[in-house]
């Protein structure tokens, strides 16, 4: 479980965002159990217990083998190793759920709402999955918010949105097309680390314009006998670090055109 809460300071309140970016909020729970996997039973039990969730598909795992010969004689060959988790979609399509041998993850599409409605629909589905596979340990937990910012096109003041911004190169003095910069911190004093990746995303179907994403994970990875109170108060302890995060790596002025 983790350590106290070292520099989380939960006197240290954070701006509303009425425009917040969020497009992906996830609750990622890996857990050791030692009840048998059977997608039979465990797709007719959900399917009980989730009629508000009735989208159901098989996630499959799939182990690859190449030959060592070259050229026309190399030889692939994709092995099913069967089904090893479910995933179930909301009706409105905003919600998606896996049941996955080892591992309990929620999703919550935008629009986000605020992080009681995620986190109570997040354990309303983590008891059922609780009862189902009776974890005998945590052994990862983990928050991650993905934000996709609207740009400019040609990501020319990438200063304009990201204090920490990716660089061109001065000496060669050539436009920058893209970027993925991926960084990983320590929180002092927890257990808790955070990957934070910054890339720039072209238009899709939904979103219009460009964007720049600023995808934030906060995990701890230390094995620990747990109870719903601990997960509760972890889980809100790595939102205060997931805040934190997101409010440094921002400008001042993306951060008024998100109020």
């Amino acid at each position: 479980m983790a350590k106290q809460n070292g520099v989380i300071n939960f006197s240290e309140q954070f701006p509303h965002l009425s425009q917040a970016p969020i497009v992906e909020s996830v609750v990622d729970i890996r857990i050791a159990s030692d009840v048998k996997w059977d997608e039979i039973t465990l797709k007719k039990d959900l399917q009980n217990r989730l009629k508000d969730y009735p989208k159901i598909e098989e996630l499959r795992e799939f182990r690859y083998h190449v030959s060592v010969a070259s050229g026309p004689d190399q030889q692939h060959k994709a092995e099913d190793l069967g089904c090893v988790g479910l995933k179930l979609q909301s009706e409105d399509g905003l919600h998606i759920v896996q049941f996955n041998q080892g591992a309990f993850v929620f999703s919550r599409l935008k629009p986000y709402q605020d992080w009681n409605q995620f986190t109570s629909e997040a354990f309303r589905l983590w008891e059922i999955y609780r009862a189902i596979f009776r974890p005998i340990t945590v052994q990862r937990l983990g928050v991650r918010f993905i934000n996709r910012i609207p740009a400019q096109s040609d990501f020319s003041t990438l200063e304009d949105y990201y204090k920490n911004s990716p660089r061109e190169l001065a000496e060669l003095d050539w436009p920058q097309g893209g970027f993925l910069m991926h960084n990983v911190f320590q929180v002092p004093e927890t257990d808790y680390a955070v990957n934070v990746v910054k890339t720039r995303v072209p238009p899709n179907a939904t979103d219009k314009e460009h964007g720049l994403v600023l995808d934030i994970d906060v995990y701890s990875q230390s094995s620990f006998t747990y109870t719903d109170e601990d997960l509760k108060s972890c889980l809100t302890k790595m939102r205060w670090v997931k805040n934190k995060v997101f409010y440094t790596c921002i400008t001042d002025k993306i951060l008024e055109r998100l109020k």
